[in-house]
């Protein structure tokens, strides 16, 4: 049985998971049951025995049409934050694996590999999202990258010297 979803997304976010998966006539997202997302629908997909209310949605809704076979089953509507939270994840996800892969191969600076990850599926950086907002997700996984080698720089430091790392803390 063919299920549907619909969530508010920013436009960048529908327009990455209608380039990752496809559309069919009507624009919907179909997912296979063995996607990532796929997954992520039937896990937080439940049995709920009476209908929803139908929910109003944004310019920007993105569907996703899911098999399942049980005709019970639904995403409840308190768990669709949680899967659009979790959507955006992947996004994020998959921006910083392929921007840091040819980043660093040749280094340098890394907005013409965001905009060339952007181009691919078809996102405008002035239209669909906000170029800072972007650059802030490679950003930000730079940082956290520099600070977990900074402290395993400082714990191999701390080896070297003959004292423990815990007597290092203590002093």
């Amino acid at each position: 049985m063919l299920k549907t979803v619909t969530l508010e997304v920013p436009k960048y976010l529908k327009k990455f998971y209608e380039h990752e998966y496809g559309t069919d006539a009507r624009g919907r997202v179909l997912v296979e049951k063995w996607s990532e997302v796929g997954r992520l629908l039937h896990l937080v997909s439940r049995t709920i025995p009476f209908t929803q209310p139908v929910r109003k949605t944004a310019s920007t809704a993105l569907t996703l049409v899911y098999n399942i076979r049980e005709k019970a089953f639904e995403i409840p509507y308190d768990k669709i934050p949680d899967l659009q939270r979790q959507l955006d994840e992947i996004f994020r996800r998959t921006m910083v694996c392929e921007v840091r892969r040819v980043h660093e191969l040749t280094g340098g600076d890394y907005s013409p590999h965001i905009r060339d990850f952007l181009g691919r599926y078809g996102i405008a950086v002035d239209e669909d999202c906000d170029w800072e907002v972007i650059r802030k997700i490679y950003r930000d996984y730079l940082d956290r990258t520099e600070k977990k080698n900074a402290r395993l720089r400082s714990q191999i430091n701390a080896v070297g010297t003959g004292k423990s790392f815990a007597q290092k803390v203590r002093a």
